[in-house]
């Protein structure tokens, strides 16, 4: 039996790059691999332990940038995965 969909808005999956920056408490600027998009949000694979939820950072990718919240992170096989609230 499949569990009923719980999420409001359509997913998209994504393939490319995703540049998120930190400024605080160290500058730092990593690369992730974009999975998915939604109007709302977006959800990349990375492997930076800092980005831990609660945390503003800033995002660049296709040419767009902007700012987001880190909502939740998932470890699994010691790759990361996380969404992002774009604020």
């Amino acid at each position: 039996m499949k569990p009923m969909e719980r999420r409001r808005e359509r997913r998209t999956r994504e393939s490319g790059i995703v540049e998120i920056a930190i400024s605080s408490p160290t500058p730092l600027t990593i690369q992730a691999d974009l999975v998915e998009t939604s109007a709302s949000g977006f959800r990349a694979s990375h492997g930076c332990q800092a980005l831990e939820p609660g945390l503003a950072v800033g995002f660049t990718r296709n040419g767009l940038s902007g700012r987001a919240r880190v909502m939740w992170t998932h470890v699994l096989n010691g790759r990361r995965t996380s969404g992002f609230l774009v604020l």
